[in-house]
């Protein structure tokens, strides 16, 4: 049965044919006893990376600014609200998200049309990298979950070695945000599995492809999206 799948407030990511062969391409590591990590909480990649969250603050601001009209425009909540997620060993932390959704008449949660322009480029997600300077987050790592979609399993096996992060094998597989997860499309075992592979197979070529493919899956989401709506 081939299934689609819908990534993003149901903005389709592929079929389960095409999620199959996604999956395949994502390193897979053994039993989490024979777990090694080759990427370390604290190293020099991690401070480099917070100093480069650093310099790309002012960057992060000015986008903000520029998007403030324009989410005013389009959606009658507060522009910027906060959201508690998860982070390193179970700890909670705020991110801060702007305000690209807004209820219907039907009462159901829906994009706005700005959300709609940024969200398939993975721009709604900026604001984290103040959240990396601040060492609440780094660029390579799982994406930030809710506490109601994961479990002390997830916390334990993955949680307690890494931070969450912005790029990852992962959001390769169902996208960048988390709704494969909370649609059932995507079990936390998997997701413990390929969060795993990332700290086991971590390497600068490692992080490198999946910075590129991540780039290529952002523009490509964008590309759809404006076909999707023009």
């Amino acid at each position: 049965m081939n299934v689609r799948i819908f990534g993003r407030q149901g903005r389709g990511i592929g079929t389960t044919a095409q999620i199959g062969h996604r999956l395949a391409d994502v390193p897979h590591v053994g039993p989490v006893e024979e777990f090694t990590i080759n990427k370390p909480v604290d190293s020099v990649g991690i401070v480099i990376g917070r100093v480069v969250a650093w310099l790309l603050t002012p960057l992060v601001l000015i986008v903000a600014l520029l998007f403030l009209p324009f989410i005013l425009a389009s959606s009658s909540e507060f522009p910027l609200w906060r959201q508690k997620r998860v982070g390193y060993c179970g700890n909670d932390f705020w991110v801060p998200k702007f305000s690209t959704m807004h209820v219907v008449a039907s009462g159901e949660l829906c994009e706005t049309w700005f959300g709609r322009l940024i969200r398939p480029t993975g721009l709604d997600e900026i604001l984290q990298v103040l959240l990396i300077a601040n060492g609440d987050m780094q660029w390579f790592g799982p994406r930030p979950l809710l506490r109601a979609d994961l479990d002390e399993r997830y916390i334990a096996s993955v949680l307690s070695h890494t931070k969450p992060g912005l790029f990852s094998s992962r959001s390769l597989v169902t996208g960048i945000g988390n709704r494969a997860l909370q649609e059932g499309k995507i079990s936390l075992a998997e997701m413990i599995r390929y969060d795993l592979a990332d700290l086991q197979n971590w390497s600068f070529v490692y992080a490198s492809r999946l910075l590129l493919r991540t780039m290529i899956m952002m523009a490509t989401g964008s590309l759809m999206g404006r076909a999707d709506h023009g």
